[in-house]
């Protein structure tokens, strides 16, 4: 069975494409070169759904409230310190999305506040994902039994059909498919 840490990561690497995406978005944008608004909106939607709606909820929901009582701190540990990075990536996913609805091709300068917000969003979030799995992992894998780990991880199933049956998957599948579309 695999463990809530290991699935945890299996997300990582699926948001790292969506964020490697964004960066060569950005770089399009940068250059002077358009990008498709559905393109655009098509990763705002995952952003939105897979890592804020199912994977930081499974975080804040779930995963993280168990290692506290575990006596892994919030308030000056790393708990806190991924909060933190959850609120800020929430304010610059909402400066994304606002400046997505803006955004027209051809229009000079309207794809520079998004790009500038999702540049800064994916260097948080790349920086992030190596703090949890580095540090935050490693110390849950030392604290949760087998049991634990058996637990958080029927909650984040629980969670994952709260969504919708099969909209996890069916997120990471659209989300390969942009990508590839514009690789």
């Amino acid at each position: 069975m695999a463990s809530a840490t290991k699935l945890l990561k299996e997300e990582h690497r699926s948001i790292r494409a969506a964020l490697d995406f964004a960066e060569r978005m950005t770089s399009r944008i940068a250059r002077g070169e358009e990008v498709s608004p559905e393109a655009v909106a098509r990763l705002m939607e995952f952003i939105h759904l897979f890592v804020e709606q199912c994977h930081h909820a499974k975080e804040e929901r779930i995963f993280f409230p168990i290692l506290e009582r575990k006596g892994i701190g919030t308030w000056g540990g790393p708990l806190g310190m991924m909060l933190a990075e959850h609120e800020r990536a929430r304010d610059l996913i909402q400066e994304m999305k606002v400046a997505a609805e803006e955004y027209k091709p051809g229009v000079a300068k309207s794809g520079e506040r998004w790009a500038h917000a999702a540049w800064d969003y994916s260097g948080l979030m790349q920086a992030h994902f190596g703090k949890e799995e580095e540090v935050l992992f490693r110390m849950a894998d030392n604290v949760l039994t087998p049991e634990e780990q058996a637990t958080i991880v029927a909650d984040f199933e629980r969670l994952e059909e709260d969504l919708g049956p099969g909209k996890h998957e069916q997120l990471r599948a659209r989300m390969s498919e942009l990508v590839s579309q514009w690789a």
